[in-house]
């Protein structure tokens, strides 16, 4: 029997996730240079084992994050109204996105721009004819503030059940039955597997907020159920019984998912065979991080932890605009991949770290970077303490 799961204001387990989250999106990245489809910069060079190798995470990386959130906002939820919910998240993701979509994405967007479509003014003249009434027209790019933007709109969703908490604490007792137990296995595969079959064909995975629908059917999908389930101590034990059949499913899917890719028979009955095989690999894999996290790390705090998890947003915001810069100035140099790669994953956290690093101590621009405002020192306190200190007489020795 699993050990009973309190309630608790904070999870290290859902910080370290989303720490270990980051770390892998950094790796994902750099292989997307190499990668063979395209994406905003790309090597000369292109490995096509890549296809396949992208597949160790690909199906729940994503997937993970936005039901982990969905659990963060649940646990922030206990102590704020909806309306400071609301409050929160808008202080929290608006100006980062604001600022990313004016300042860190159109670096990226020039030099993909020289890259692929022959523009050859500076990056000014770039930004002036991004931001224009022409520019507008034809789309703003976001890249990879898309995440935020998505965290933002869900959210915002979420925050209107908190007006309702009678149906919130419904939602939570119908969901931990119907999905209890190996339920709690089985069935999202069902869902994801519909999910993918009936939209992906159609939608794919655009990234475009308003036609991204096989992305909302996923990705809202898990974040509401990570935000309704959060404080089921049901659901968290349950993963945590489930954590080793979850992992040696999917220790089994993943392979054979690789199989069907490479196969050009893998696309059989309309896709229905392999798509399901995604769905299993996908949520097998989750539910073995949930449940060996819970089981193992869920009080593994610590100052380390915490210091990672106030740099983690930052840290995304920079990263991207870091590593397609280092690629493109890395480009002509030609090295060999194997000095290449590691250094663009180096470049990329460390340079992340240091941007997180300097922006954390500059209190008009932390706003900015995700972070809160430095709390204000309370100078004309200090003073009146001292000066009363001052004007009092000295006692006699």
């Amino acid at each position: 029997m699993s050990k009973s799961v309190p309630n608790m204001t904070r999870r290290a387990d859902i910080d370290w996730i989303r720490v270990a989250a980051f770390g892998l999106l950094i790796l994902y990245h750099v292989g997307l240079y190499y990668a063979p489809w395209d994406w905003h910069v790309h090597s000369a060079r292109s490995f096509e084992w890549l296809r396949y190798g992208a597949l160790i995470t690909n199906p729940w990386r994503l997937t993970l994050l936005f039901l982990v959130s969905g659990v963060a906002l649940r646990f922030m939820s206990r102590r704020l109204s909806p309306l400071q919910v609301i409050r929160a998240r808008a202080a929290r993701l608006i100006p980062p996105f604001l600022f990313g979509v004016l300042v860190l994405v159109p670096p990226q967007s020039w030099i993909e721009a020289m890259d692929k479509f022959g523009w050859r003014q500076d990056f000014f003249a770039w930004w002036l004819a991004e931001f224009s009434p022409q520019g507008f027209a034809d789309g703003i790019p976001l890249n990879h503030l898309w995440f935020v933007l998505y965290i933002g709109v869900y959210s915002l969703a979420a925050a209107l059940l908190l007006v309702h908490p009678a149906v919130l604490r419904f939602a939570q007792k119908v969901f931990e039955v119907v999905l209890g137990g190996p339920r709690l296995l089985v069935l999202p595969v069902a869902y994801l597997a519909f999910s993918r079959q009936s939209l992906f064909a159609t939608y794919g995975l655009s990234n475009h907020l308003t036609t991204d629908w096989y992305n909302h059917a996923i990705s809202f999908g898990v974040f509401l159920l990570g935000f309704t389930l959060a404080l089921s101590d049901r659901t968290w034990a349950d993963f945590e019984r489930l954590r080793w059949p979850a992992l040696i499913t999917a220790a089994l899917a993943l392979p054979l998912l690789i199989a069907l890719e490479a196969n050009p028979g893998g696309m059989a009955f309309d896709g229905l065979v392999q798509n399901s095989m995604f769905a299993l690999d996908q949520w097998a894999t989750i539910c073995a991080v949930l449940g060996f996290a819970s089981r193992h790390i869920r009080n593994a705090d610590g100052p380390l932890l915490r210091y990672l998890t106030d740099a983690v947003f930052p840290c995304y915001l920079a990263h991207q605009t870091i590593l397609v810069v280092a690629a493109h100035l890395a480009a002509p140099l030609a090295l060999p991949v194997n000095v290449e790669a590691p250094l663009l994953a180096t470049t990329t956290l460390g340079g992340s770290l240091l941007v997180y690093e300097l922006v954390r101590r500059i209190g008009p621009i932390r706003p900015l970077w995700g972070l809160k405002r430095l709390p204000r020192a309370p100078a004309k306190a200090a003073q009146t303490v001292e000066a009363a200190a001052a004007a009092r007489p000295a006692k006699a020795a």
